[in-house]
């Protein structure tokens, strides 16, 4: 994405004879691929646990399908998110790929690098604000309405996958190249990008948009959600009946863990709009921020959600039959 380049390599002949050096990029991508795979088996065990268990009785009772399934394709898009940045961003950094993009001129594959990357970034931010609406919806309706609630995000979640994947249909058609990035980055650290530099405002300016709106509608949500689940625990108490409290904790601590790294990003676009130089300091962070997004919020769920732990599911299920608990929404 152009925000991220700022020389285009082409016909410049000091890359002529460029060759690959170790650098401290190298062990980023190494040390970030090594716990990367380790999350992208966690959601996938996550997704075949989904599919073998979808029509099971005791699950449904413990944990809400519908949900699960739409956090189950949030999670999916920022995994993809994360792949996406590794062959667009983390691995052309280290300069491996200089000599080769310079020498080949490979614009089909970057203009179709640039359109996935493009339209799994617009996916992933998209299905997350539909997750959060999903759960405050799902709050704050009546017992009756939850059904239709369901059927109505069953259709939306594809609707939303296509229309942000088509976001990036532009960028196809658009001049790609590969860019070297603004110190501190070293000669031959290079990103891949879809717009030349002329063109960089009205893209940032849309991103920044779309961004913003989408944190602000998802810090409003989150809110709502939490204002939500007060009077809920003051309600419950009040009539001295028991609470999942430990249910409650997961629900929590998975928003704001998901809440949290989505600023990174606008703030990064916003700078690049007054200060390109200050963006480049900022980069690293950015990629921690999407690392957390992706990793940290499947993991945390994973290994916190009493669904997933065989030895207690049961008897939390049959406890859950009798207690209404916020577990029931996740």
């Amino acid at each position: 994405m152009s925000v991220y380049g700022h020389i285009p390599i082409d016909n410049k002949t000091e890359y002529s004879n460029f060759t690959y050096s170790f650098n401290v990029w190298t062990v980023f991508a190494a040390v970030t691929c090594t716990y990367t795979l380790f999350s992208f088996w966690i959601t996938l065990k996550m997704c075949i646990f989904y599919l073998n268990n979808k029509n099971n009785e005791e699950v449904k009772r413990g944990l809400r399908l519908d949900v699960f399934r739409l956090f189950l394709l949030m999670q999916v898009w920022k995994e993809f998110h994360v792949l996406m940045d590794f062959l667009i961003v983390r691995i052309p950094l280290t300069s491996l790929f200089t000599s080769y993009c310079y020498q080949s001129k490979p614009v089909l594959l970057l203009k179709i690098l640039s359109l996935m990357f493009t339209g799994v970034v617009y996916t992933s931010h998209s299905l997350t604000l539909a997750f959060c609406i999903q759960r405050v919806a799902l709050l704050y309706a009546h017992e009756y309405h939850k059904d239709k609630i369901a059927k109505i995000f069953d259709i939306v979640n594809p609707l939303i996958i296509f229309v942000g994947h088509g976001f990036g249909i532009p960028f196809f058609f658009a001049s790609s190249s590969c860019y070297q990035m603004d110190e501190p980055f070293p000669f031959g650290a290079i990103v891949i990008t879809a717009l030349r530099r002329d063109m960089v405002k009205t893209y940032t300016i849309i991103y920044s948009i779309f961004s913003n709106t989408n944190i602000t509608l998802t810090i409003i949500l989150t809110i709502m959600m939490f204002v939500k689940l007060y009077h809920k625990r003051k309600i419950t108490s009040e009539l001295r009946r028991p609470v999942d409290l430990k249910s409650e904790k997961v629900l929590t601590a998975t928003m704001i863990l998901i809440l949290l790294p989505v600023v990174v990003p606008s703030i990064l676009s916003i700078a690049n709009l007054f200060s390109s130089n200050l963006y480049a300091y900022m980069f690293l962070l950015r990629c921690i921020a999407l690392d957390v997004r992706a990793h940290i919020v499947s993991c945390y769920f994973y290994y916190t959600h009493y669904i997933f732990k065989k030895k207690n599911r049961s008897t939390k299920i049959r406890n859950d039959s009798t207690i209404r608990t916020v577990s029931t929404y996740f």
